[in-house]
């Protein structure tokens, strides 16, 4: 029998049959065993699972036949649909429907055929599961039986296969979606370890998803919200389902929030775990936060804005208007519009013939509108809105227009003003003669050529605009160089055109001096200033460049040069006149000083000695004023030169004492000195100079305080290993310094009131020549000062520096010491000397006061006692004490202090039995010494 043999419902069994998806699929093992065990069992040569298409037979698996498909024509299988059993032909030459099959009379031969048809549940055939032999053959019932089992299972397989090809897809579609999925997805045990986290949720909490996997939901959530995740773990046990809100923070530390729907999976004896699924809302969260202030805000500002709603109802033809739609058209509250009135509202003409189009398209098509037109309010005010509106249908016929009412008035107001201002400014640009304005697009090529640019240049705007590049009218010369300068500068070849606007884009714009040529040949000097044209996306699209003329400035400049070049050589030729007169002037003065020295050396009346020391005064005044000239015509000739050495800046500070502790303490004023424990023993530096700007800080301090007190202070602002950052101070409670002349009082000859002059006398040079010395070292003076409060004047200066090798351990256990001084700086200074090494001091300004505290009982591990104390002097003192006080069992260690010019101090000091003293100016490290050796001498033996 030739041709196909079509089943009921044909088509919709070949569609079942594509549904399977299994035509042309590879082999499949669970397939291939079937197909063997029908052929072992059958004892045939030949075993298929065929598969019926419209116009083939394709075989899913197949035993003795190499053929992967056959024509349906040829196909035995196909007629196993006509009944569901076992079609058998037992010698297919013989057969009056097959003895003709090519199959049958060619290559396979076949002579024996059985198969049994593929049904599905829905009752369609898919094919048939067959065995074939070359030879005539017959079944016995127990091998039809396991055959029809056999094809039993291959309807399974194909049915599970579809599902399981579902189930595989179903699963990829779902790893898919957890690994793409731009929101938190993950696993987590019930402890709240991580099993898997997806890509996005873990980028979103700022870690690799390597990383995250290793966290617990506790290392994510922060500490105040552990006991909430401890209640969650419980519930997700008891309910199986949890939905909430949960607060995370990032690795950076930030705040993310997060709504979560997570299920319990628990299968079986398998250990249960929990899906998780979670949204960040931080977002929402906050917004939603303030959602009720938010929807407040929304009438507010519909009413700010000016926006109101309506809503026309097409079958009952009723018009809404919101509150502010009927603001804007300035009618009551309790109006109710239609829509003619609502149509009479808009001008009349175009306006209003604009929205009844808009309308009528709107209800043909359902075509929205929006609208800019002027209407008339009830009150008679034109008003320009905006009207917007929309369509809904329902079976094709429109039943709701509605959309919002804005009043633009002020916007299309200001927009009439802005295009007027435009107007007006092209006016302007046209109008300007005496600026040269070119704009360029990215290539060069000139965009614009104002009056100014035509006037400067010489050519008409006509013969420049898209023709020509800003190149044609510079000095070929200059742009040459400019190029060789912009390419070394940058890395990068600049050439052309892109000189001018290289670095314009780099750095927002530029202005340089250019040579321009004019059209006739002749040139002149601009400053150029090149600017970018961006559009509203902010790209690049072209250049503006703003030129001025200035030839008369750049003359002008070199006669300024001229000029200040002569005023120089006057000025220094005036400093080394001042400077040469001054020495003159200070030559004969040195004789007066000297013989008026001796003048007062020989018998003089009061009287005499009284003009002969206002002499002296003056002459210390007039020496004092020279030696400030001097010292300030050597900086500005530029002849001062510093001498760094080595320097002791204790016996500075000594030296600075013993200058000013008349002054301070005839002045009445109290004086605090205040020298950090980390000071270093010695500086490099200019000592002079040093000493010059302190006692110019100090005279100043002191001449201007008429009561309080003045501050010394030097401090470490920072510690190499062989240089200090050290800070300089001089603090008063004198008259202070307006702020708006204390930058004046730097200046040379200058005072902050010329009054100040007449009352406290000076040049006005101290403080700037102490500001040039200063920034010869690489520093300058600082100043904060109050009007009637007091001044601080302060520098630093970076010097190498010098400190005690000897670390002095053994001075920490040193008990109490008396510092007993009538000078307070000197008493200050020793102090300093002994808190730097953390020693306990107590103080005494005389011999009686050291007495009283003796013979009460008190005891020190020293007395370290200056020698010209008042009434009784250190060594009268040290006699009364070893004579009234102490017995031969203890003598209280007393170091005396004296002058260098004392005589016979150490026969004194023998006479005493004193084994240890000091001589002015104390030095640190004799001092340590001498402490050092006093507490070794009373340790033990």
């Amino acid at each position: 029998m030739d041709g196909k043999s079509p089943t009921k419902n044909e088509s919709q069994r070949i569609q079942a049959l594509h549904e399977y998806e299994i035509l042309d699929t590879a082999a499949e093992a669970e397939f291939d065993r079937i197909t063997e065990i029908a052929s072992r069992v059958c004892d045939m040569p030949i075993s298929l699972i065929s598969l019926v298409d419209k116009e083939r037979q394709w075989f899913k698996s197949r035993v003795g036949l190499d053929v992967e498909e056959t024509p349906r024509d040829l196909s035995f299988c196909q007629y196993t649909f006509t009944e569901d059993r076992l079609l058998e032909v037992r010698d297919a030459a013989e057969d009056e429907w097959f003895k003709f099959n090519s199959l049958v009379t060619a290559d396979p031969h076949i002579r024996y055929y059985a198969g049994l048809p593929l049904v599905d549940a829905n009752g369609f055939s898919l094919g048939a599961l067959c065995v074939i032999d070359r030879v005539p053959r017959q079944l016995d019932e127990n091998q039809k039986h396991i055959l029809s089992l056999l094809r039993d299972e291959v309807v399974t397989l194909i049915t599970n296969r579809r599902e399981k090809e579902k189930y595989k897809e179903n699963e990829q579609k779902l790893k898919a979606f957890f690994d793409h999925s731009q929101s938190l997805m993950c696993t987590h045990d019930l402890e709240g370890n991580f099993i898997t986290v997806n890509e996005a949720g873990a980028r979103l909490l700022g870690y690799e998803k390597e990383e995250i996997e290793k966290l617990s939901l506790f290392d994510i959530v922060p500490a105040e919200g552990h006991l909430n995740l401890r209640d969650y773990l419980v519930e997700i046990v008891k309910k199986g389902i949890v939905k909430g809100e949960m607060r995370t923070v990032t690795r950076a530390g930030g705040i993310r929030i997060w709504m979560f729907n997570n299920i319990l999976q628990a299968n079986g004896n398998k250990k249960a775990y929990v899906i998780g699924n979670a949204v960040d809302i931080t977002e929402q969260h906050y917004l939603e936060k303030d959602l009720k202030h938010t929807q407040a805000m929304l009438t507010r500002t519909g009413r700010v804005a000016r926006v109101g709603g309506w809503e026309y109802n097409l079958k009952n033809g009723k018009i809404i208007w919101s509150e502010i739609t009927k603001e804007i058209h300035e009618v009551e509250k309790d109006y109710e519009p239609d829509l003619a009135s609502s149509l009479n509202f808009y001008k009349e003409g175009v306006h209003r013939n604009k929205i009844q189009q808009a309308i009528e398209q709107a209800i043909s098509t359902g075509e929205p509108w929006d609208l800019e037109l002027e209407i008339i309010t009830f009150k008679g005010h034109a008003l320009w809105i905006r009207a917007l509106g929309n369509a809904d249908f329902e079976n094709g016929v429109c039943v709701r227009l509605y959309g919002t009412f804005q009043d633009i008035d002020r916007r299309k107001r200001m927009e009439a003003e802005s295009s007027n201002s435009k107007k007006l400014f092209e006016d302007i640009l046209e109008a300007t003669s005496a600026v040269a304005i070119i704009a360029t697009d990215i290539e060069g090529t000139i965009t614009l050529f104002n009056k100014g640019a035509e006037n400067l240049l010489g050519y008409a705007s006509e013969e420049i605009i898209g023709k020509l590049s800003p190149v044609h009218f510079h000095l070929q010369s200059e742009l040459a160089s400019r190029e060789t300068e912009l390419s070394t500068e940058l890395g990068y070849p600049v050439k052309g055109f892109r000189v001018f606007v290289e670095k314009a884009e780099l750095y927002g714009s530029e202005q340089r001096e250019w040579t321009y040529i004019r059209k006739d040949g002749s040139q002149l000097f601009v400053s150029l200033a090149v600017t970018i044209i961006r559009n509203i996306e902010e790209k690049v699209i072209g250049y503006l460049g703003v030129a001025t003329d200035i030839s008369k400035i750049i003359q002008q400049h070199k006669e300024l040069e001229r000029a200040k070049g002569l005023a120089e050589q006057a000025s220094m030729a005036k400093s080394e006149f001042l400077a040469n007169m001054s020495h003159e002037i200070r030559t004969p003065l040195n004789g007066i000083v000297g013989f008026t020295d001796l003048l007062t050396r020989t018998n003089l009346d009061a009287t005499q000695r009284e003009y002969l020391g206002m002499v002296e005064q003056s002459i210390g005044l007039l020496l004092g004023i020279i030696n400030d000239i001097l010292d300030f015509s050597k900086i500005e000739a530029g002849k001062m030169e510093l001498e760094i050495e080595q320097t002791d800046l204790n016996e500075l500070i000594n030296q600075l004492n013993k200058l000013f502790n008349v002054q301070i303490a005839g002045k009445g004023l109290e004086f605090y000195l205040d020298i950090a424990p980390e000071v270093p023993s010695y500086i490099w530096t200019d000592a002079l100079r040093i000493k010059q700007v302190l006692m110019n800080l100090m005279s100043n301090a002191i001449k201007f305080t008429a009561k309080g007190n003045i501050t010394f202070k030097i401090s470490v602002l920072s510690r190499e290993a062989e240089t200090a950052l050290l800070r300089f101070s001089v603090r008063d409670t004198g008259i202070g310094i307006p702020e708006d002349k204390q930058a004046k009082i730097f200046e040379a000859f200058s005072q902050e009131d010329t009054s100040m002059t007449k009352r406290y006398g000076g040049t006005g040079l101290g403080l700037t020549i102490s500001n040039r010395l200063l920034k010869m070292m690489g520093s300058e003076l600082q100043l904060e000062s109050t009007v009637a409060v007091g001044s601080h004047f302060f520098f630093d200066l970076d010097l190498r520096s010098i400190w005690e090798t000897e670390d002095w351990k053994e001075l920490a256990s040193i008990d109490t010491v008396l510092v007993v001084a009538d000078d307070e700086w000197e008493r200050e200074s020793l102090v300093q000397l002994l808190t730097k090494k953390n020693i306990a001091v107590l103080q005494a300004k005389n011999g009686f006061e050291v007495l009283q505290l003796l013979m009460r009982g008190s005891r020190y591990g020293a007395i370290l006692m200056m020698n010209d104390l008042p009434i009784m002097s250190g060594i009268d003192t040290i006699k009364k004490i070893r004579e009234k006080i102490f017995n031969e069992k203890y003598i209280q260690p007393i170091i005396p202090i004296f002058d260098p010019q004392e005589s016979n101090v150490v026969a004194v000091c023998e006479s005493l039995e004193i084994k240890q003293w000091l001589l002015k100016p104390v030095k640190p490290e004799d001092l340590y010494q001498v402490l050092t050796d006093i507490h070794r001498e009373q340790l033990p033996k």
